[in-house]
């Protein structure tokens, strides 16, 4: 016998129950209906129980839907196996916080190779189980499996599934830091909810870009876009999209170190969360757990023990899986703030561990920080010291990686400019021909034929001036992106020099009088690794010894440093060179033997200066493996090549490469005297 749809199942249950309008009586009567029926006519009131209760913590949703697949496989009925399996993949990664667990589901789910004829049915489960693997941070695998509901989506006309498809692609891509692809794909998905007309789901895309923006730094532009979504639902009561633009609000805050507002959006976010019985175990722990991190680091402690005591009242739920990393770092904030370091400390190691093997560079970041603050705060100076090296390496990083998203990002604007006008032109077109008529068919149509004639060439030559402007622009913003580098090198170098280095002589001095030859080993070793580092931020020695003896002493230090036999012969060219050319090309021989020690496997090498009427010209040699240059060039993602390039182009030099397999490196730039 052919089963019931769903939808029809519901409705005739209501029908033969009655008028009912309180839930949990009609919860119990259709558990009655299940009890009192067998095989297929069971299975339709076990599905329509399921569907009734979906999501519900407090009717068991859980332990019933799973009933409810398990019969289903029974009876061989596998659509409604599959729906229902759907269904629990998104309860348990999208309303419990268990991605791990709807993870090992949706695999097992996969791995039994079922034919599954319902294409919607598809889309969906693929969009869930993309969703477990987004959220335990496997974003490449979650595209993949966007991808695939996308093509089911497609097949079955469904325009609101397409649309999540797209929507959440472009999430995963967002947070891959492919800004460009990911724009495309919200204004792909906003396209599709706006045909549909729906507004909920345009809502979640706002806040989508929102995150967008605050990803680059855009965090001004990223308010505004929240404060819209937060009025909005705010007077519709939707709470997907309300709880998470103030949770990632909060997010903002603290990175604009506006704390009152950060707490400020926590509570509010905490308060409408306990309205939400669907949301409530997602985003309670979460919004705790910053609550007592953002009490404790504001010194707060009496507000701070009143979130500890409600963490404590569900101490499994707040503190395990996916929020354990937050309990860590918020607890560990809690002790530091109550000065219980030995606590704080051993917190503060776990939270680290926590986050060693992830992606997530920014809580590696947090954690070297914290720990070097807490070991300060012990006297433990050599722990400090360790922390702050890594946390500092990871500091600078990161924010080279935010200024190359933020030139990805201004691609992506040149991209949607680029299409604006496209679409802009084809309605003027359309425009054009709705104006046709039956009397001056002849006319218009030659009209139309020359005006098209006419705009085609205008918009040819406008297309030409728009990618020259958006080539110069790309361009002035890559050499201020190099120059901003050099500056703030310049600020780092003085910084460590002038502070830590000064600290750091003084303490070499005085582990000296100790008479403690390992203390004075480990001082000394300290402040010339320290040196070594400013040196590596900025050659002082351009300004002090010129250009000339800077490339020698970086010459002569790879030789001393490394097994490679270094040679070099260098024309003295102090005068011939502007203080600008000067540092782009150490920076660019200082690239260039970098690249030599990690891949080129080299046992000799050669640094060349020599100059002549017109031009220098700086060849860097090595006998190293060599590579395909061309294959190299259309292959590679290296910023530091795209780098030497730009360096090159800025001092209006020439830059060549020669290499090949087992043949050695030659790289030869040519550099206009007084450029």
């Amino acid at each position: 016998m052919k089963l019931l749809t769903p939808i029809f199942i519901f409705i005739f249950s209501i029908s033969i129950l009655g008028q009912e309008t309180n839930t949990e009586v009609l919860v119990n009567k259709l558990k009655h209906k299940v009890n009192q029926s067998d095989k297929g006519e069971k299975l339709k009131w076990m599905d329509s129980l399921s569907l009734f209760i979906r999501n519900k913590k407090e009717f068991n949703y859980d332990s019933i839907v799973r009933y409810t697949i398990e019969y289903a496989f029974e009876l061989d009925s596998i659509t409604i196996a599959t729906r229902h399996t759907s269904h629990l993949i998104f309860y348990l990664s999208n309303r419990l916080g268990k991605p791990e667990e709807a993870l090992n589901f949706f695999e097992d789910f996969i791995n039994k190779d079922i034919h599954i004829k319902h294409e919607g049915i598809l889309a969906e489960l693929y969009i869930n189980g993309a969703d477990s693997h987004y959220f335990t941070g496997k974003l490449e695998k979650a595209i993949d499996l966007y991808k695939i509901a996308e093509s089911h989506a497609i097949k079955s006309k469904d325009s609101m599934l397409l649309g999540s498809a797209k929507e959440y692609q472009a999430d995963a891509y967002s947070d891959k830091g492919d800004f460009v692809k990911a724009s495309l794909l919200l204004e792909e998905a906003e396209k599709i909810y706006r045909q549909i007309n729906d507004t909920t789901r345009l809502i979640l895309t706002r806040n989508s870009r929102a995150n967008l923006y605050s990803q680059n730094g855009f965090f001004k532009e990223a308010e505004i876009e929240r404060n819209d979504v937060i009025a909005l639902t705010e007077k519709i009561k939707y709470y997907p999209a309300l709880l998470s633009a103030l949770y990632n609000a909060s997010i903002d805050n603290r990175k604009t170190k506006n704390f009152k507002k950060q707490i400020s959006n926590l509570k509010k976010a905490l308060k409408y969360t306990r309205e939400s019985t669907e949301l409530i175990d997602l985003y309670e722990p979460r919004l705790l757990n910053s609550l007592l991190k953002a009490y404790s680091r504001m010194n707060d402690l009496s507000k701070a023990k009143m979130i500890h005591k409600e963490i404590q009242k569900n101490i499994n739920r707040n503190t395990t899986g996916v929020f354990e990393g937050m309990y860590l770092e918020a607890i560990a904030s809690f002790y530091y703030a109550q000065r219980d370091y030995p606590l704080a400390l051993e917190s503060g190691i776990k939270y680290l561990e926590k986050h060693k093997s992830s992606k997530h560079f920014e809580n590696i970041y947090d954690a070297h920080n914290f720990l070097y603050t807490t070991y300060e705060a012990m006297g433990n100076n050599i722990k400090a010291y360790e922390h702050y090296k890594k946390f500092s390496k990871i500091k600078d990083s990161i924010e080279t990686v935010q200024k190359t998203k933020a030139l990805a990002y201004y691609q992506t604007l040149y991209e949607t400019e680029k299409r604006d006008a496209k679409i802009k032109a084809q309605n003027s077109e359309i425009t054009l021909l709705d104006t046709k008529n039956e009397i001056k068919t002849q006319w218009i149509l030659f009209g139309g034929t020359g005006l098209f004639a006419l705009f085609a060439i205008l918009y040819l030559l406008r297309s030409r001036s728009f990618a020259r402007k958006k080539q110069k622009l790309q361009t002035q913003f890559s050499r201020n992106l190099i120059k901003g580098q050099e500056e703030e090198r310049v600020r780092l170098a003085r910084e460590l020099h002038d502070s830590v280095g000064q600290k750091l002589m003084l303490l070499n001095r005085k582990t000296k009088s100790l008479d403690d030859p390992v203390i004075e080993s480990l001082a000394g070793n300290t402040l010339e690794e320290l040196r070594t580092i400013s040196r590596g931020l900025h050659p002082a020695s351009i300004e002090k010894l010129g250009i000339t003896a800077a490339i020698e002493s970086l010459v002569n230090e790879m030789d001393v440093n490394t097994d490679i036999f270094f040679t070099h012969d260098i024309d003295n060219i102090d005068q011939e060179v502007t203080k600008e050319t000067s540092i782009h090309l150490y920076r660019i021989i200082q690239e260039a033997l970098n690249n030599m020690l990690k891949h080129a496997e080299a046992k000799a090498a050669s640094v060349i200066i020599e100059k002549n009427a017109t031009t220098i010209k700086a060849i860097v040699k090595d006998n190293g493996k060599g590579f395909e240059f061309l294959e190299k060039i259309r292959q590679s993602t290296s910023l530091g090549m795209k780098t030497l390039m730009e360096r090159a182009k800025i001092i209006h030099s020439s830059l060549k490469i020669e290499s090949a397999p087992n043949k050695g490196t030659i790289l030869q730039l040519t550099i206009p005297k007084y450029s």
